[in-house]
């Protein structure tokens, strides 16, 4: 291990000298206020008297004076470089200036960008030809396909724009106080060394991600519990993991590589009452062994960080919905648990996500300040794949805790619905529900989309209402209208900004015209329907805002009702009942199984257990599976329909 003060000329000023980024580090992450910083302290450097001190730089030495990867500082370093290029292209436009009679360019890129068919700095594999193209051969018209790569290029961008500020006079001295800025290099020998270093590093506060922290506590545990002949080993083993995890990070559209770690360890650590990484090291520190725990881990990781990058490319139809709700944090953990358990099962991921779908809506519709994670800990951690225990478990104890139960649901969507978070959400899901047979509104939108009073709010500037609203002699509506009907669902629905502004508050024969004439959605088309007719003329009253209110709320609460979701094809969990079989045409016959929860006669009588062990679980569960046979069978047709509709129904209730 060597140590070495040097200035960044000196550290770059060799023309076989390269640095290279290894993948198991985090691409360029570096944004505008990080961009900000760095000028800002430079630009103050140049007015002052002292040193600019860059910071500490841990290398591993691959080929000595030659080839090292960068251990720590791979942000700065590539910050710099970009820095660089950003100086010699403000540079290269004042070239007439009389202060350049001495400078030379291609010193300059040689010693920092290239010299020859060395190029100075490798960033990690995936940006590679990015970098090149943009900075190293100075391009702008390289199509980005990850974020760091977008940084990379906003980064050059923002630079040449904030140095084009500065005379020339100025940007030289920038440039010599760069050239001059003193750092420490610590070239580190091996695996091993670069550990132990890195940890030392991370433990004087360094501000690194949740991830960084993770992985250099690891290597360093690998350091010390492994036996000598091993060590190099198991810590190339956590760098060529978390390399893995770096390539999954750089794709991800939404996620972020510290949010995905907390989701990974709500499922697995401490459910939501996981805090910081020292619940992790708790729960490491207490296992037997270090090195199976650690390699188990960070395994399980990788396989979390995978399935999330599955999720958020998933098309599957309830996903896509619980992307367009914005899911809370508090799901994830169970949509990880769920690829864990199901891999690529699509329907029964389908059903998590179903299932995770109405609870989200729940939870965004009543937005209760009482915390929901906690009714779910015991849930989630608990969680072991029977998606039937699940569903029911859930059901349950929302209906318990009352805040987000059917009643509660009902309640809510029952009062007052504007300005909610899921209105919009709600009326686009039941904007599919009317559309016609096979047609689907998924990929439609409204430009500046907006919700439309049917009966305005207030009248315009002032004036009185126009006609064709339930009003009173005054021409004014009756305060239980304004409290209890004006901002229900019945009067809400989706219109576009133009064309809500092109009827504002006119009267109501005049807005069921312009809904009819250009109906962008079938919810503004249908609003005739609902209307009274009274000597020709159309009117919005109460009894046909009710009208339209509950059948939209009959909708939502069937579809947002955890009763809604199929679990008829969850055979693995229905260990009471097999699938009841039509034989033929004319006989109804049931096939029932030998249940395993049988035990042996006692006095002449069988015992059964129950499962689950609940008596009131169980009997919620059996009831809803009863009423999923019955409708499965209700369902079909054949010549004796009635016979066979009534057998199921005695065998049901018996």
């Amino acid at each position: 291990m060597d140590f070495y003060r040097k200035t960044t000329l000196g550290l770059f000023d060799s023309s076989q000298k390269s640095f290279i980024i290894p993948v198991y580090q985090r691409a360029y992450s570096w944004e505008k206020e990080q961009w900000e910083t760095f000028l800002n302290d430079l630009t103050e450097q140049i007015e002052g008297q002292n040193n600019y001190f860059f910071g500490n730089i841990l290398l591993e030495t691959l080929k000595k004076d030659t080839k090292y990867e960068i251990i720590d500082g791979q942000q700065r370093i590539t910050t710099l470089t970009i820095f660089i290029r950003a100086i010699l292209n403000v540079l290269a436009n004042r070239k007439n200036d009389i202060l350049f009679e001495e400078f030379d360019f291609q010193t300059k890129e040689s010693i920092y960008l290239k010299n020859g068919g060395n190029i100075k700095l490798r960033p990690v594999e995936y940006d590679r030809a990015c970098f090149d193209a943009v900075i190293i051969d100075n391009k702008n018209n390289f199509e980005s396909n990850t974020l760091s790569q977008d940084r990379i290029k906003k980064s050059k961008k923002f630079f040449e724009n904030e140095l084009n500020k500065f005379s020339t006079e100025k940007v030289l001295r920038v440039l010599e106080k760069i050239e001059t800025t003193d750092l420490t290099v610590i070239e580190l020998e091996g695996k091993k060394d670069s550990a132990l270093m890195f940890e030392l590093e991370n433990n004087r506060g360094k501000d690194l991600t949740n991830m960084e922290k993770i992985k250099s506590y690891f290597m360093y545990q690998m350091y010390v519990y492994s036996e000598p002949e091993v060590v190099e080993s198991n810590i190339e083993n956590v760098s060529n993991i978390f390399k893995l995890i770096y390539l999954i990070i750089n794709d991800f559209k939404k996620l972020n590589e510290d949010s995905v770690l907390i989701y990974h360890n709500n499922a697995y650590i401490k459910g939501y009452n996981y805090r910081t990484l020292e619940d992790v090291k708790e729960v490491f520190k207490k296992s037997n062994d270090k090195i199976d725990w650690i390699k188990g881990y960070i395994t399980e990781l990788h396989t979390s960080f995978s399935n999330m990058k599955k999720f958020e490319n998933s098309k599957n139809h309830y996903a896509l919905k619980l992307a367009e709700l914005n899911a809370p944090a508090f799901v994830y953990p169970f949509i990880i648990k769920g690829y864990k358990f199901f891999g690529d099962d699509e329907q029964k991921l389908n059903t998590l996500f179903n299932l995770l779908e109405i609870l989200t809506f729940r939870a965004k519709l009543i937005n209760s300040r009482a915390n929901i994670q906690e009714r779910l800990n015991s849930i989630l951690l608990n969680f072991k794949g029977n998606l039937t225990n699940l569903v029911l478990d859930i059901k349950n104890k929302l209906n318990e805790t009352w805040y987000w139960g059917d009643n509660n649901v009902k309640s809510y969507l029952n009062g007052a619905m504007y300005g909610n978070k899921v209105l919009n959400y709600l009326l686009w899901q039941y904007e599919n529900s009317i559309q016609n047979k096979g047609y689907s509104i998924k990929n439609f939108s409204i430009e500046n989309e907006q919700i439309e009073h049917i009966s305005p709010q207030t009248p315009t500037n002032g004036e009185p209402l126009e006609t064709g609203y339930d009003v009173d002699e005054q021409n004014e509506y009756s305060e239980d209208f304004l409290t209890n009907t004006i901002n229900s669902l019945g009067n809400l629905m989706l219109i576009s900004g133009s064309h809500n502004a092109s009827i504002g508050n006119k009267p109501f024969s005049h807005k069921v015209k312009s809904y009819n004439q250009n109906p962008l959605l079938n919810q503004q088309a249908e609003i005739k329907d609902y209307a009274t007719i009274e000597n020709e003329n159309s009117f919005w009253k109460s009894d046909s805002i009710i009208k339209r209110h509950n059948y939209i709320v009959g909708f939502a609460t069937k579809i947002w009702n955890f009763d809604n979701i199929n679990l008829y094809h969850l055979k693995d969990d229905l260990e009471e009942i097999e699938e009841l079989e039509i034989q033929n045409t004319s006989e109804l016959e049931t096939k029932l199984i030998e249940p395993n929860n049988l035990k042996p006669k006692r006095n002449g009588k069988l015992s059964i257990e129950l499962n689950p062990n609940l008596e009131s679980e169980f009997k919620q569960l059996l009831l809803e599976k009863s009423k999923r046979i019955l409708q499965h069978f209700m369902k079909m047709e054949h010549p004796n329909n009635v016979f066979g509709k009534r057998t199921v129904l005695k065998k049901v209730q018996e």
